[in-house]
């Protein structure tokens, strides 16, 4: 983590009520081209067609009008591109959105400015989300814990179309 990243979560784990009321200033030219720099080439393009590749060659003209938009509240996120891919071993599909290239990269700067935040907040066993930490890492925890012997218990529950009300 950057100097900078490493103050905010310093100040976040200090002062654990403190509200940190403006972060626009630290979505900068730069944080935003490393995040781009950091898309998988091969990733789908969004509803304006344009891929990684194009999103990279042309990032001087896009990225000023996006940080000020941002820096003055007026920034609205394109249009989510909806596709719907194949559930494996069934015929439903899934819903799957797909921001712009630019919006993505946004997105991974945003999130990596908030995380500077937030991971100071998590407990240990919190694994949905974090960077670093996958589903895999969630159950080595969970059978180190029933090996051990540190439950008496566990719960399964199936979450089946839980988020489809939301869309």
């Amino acid at each position: 983590m950057e100097t900078e990243l490493e103050r905010i979560a310093a100040k976040a784990r200090c002062e654990p009520k403190l509200r940190f009321t403006s972060l626009a200033h630290h979505i900068t030219r730069e944080r935003v081209q490393r995040s781009l720099f950091r898309i998988p080439q091969r990733s789908a393009a969004g509803v304006d067609g344009q891929t990684v590749k194009a999103a990279k060659e042309c990032f001087g003209e896009w990225i000023e009008p996006m940080l000020q938009s941002i820096h003055r509240q007026g920034y609205r996120a394109p249009a989510v591109r909806r596709v719907y891919i194949p559930k494996p071993g069934k015929t439903e599909k899934r819903p799957l959105g797909v921001p712009t290239v630019s919006d993505r990269a946004l997105q991974r700067s945003t999130a990596e400015v908030l995380s500077a935040i937030y991971e100071e907040d998590f407990l240990p066993c919190s694994f949905g989300g974090r960077p670093q930490l996958s589903a895999h890492h969630a159950l080595a925890t969970l059978n180190e814990a029933i090996a051990g012997g540190l439950t008496g218990w566990v719960l399964e529950a199936d979450l089946k179309n839980f988020l489809d009300p939301l869309s």
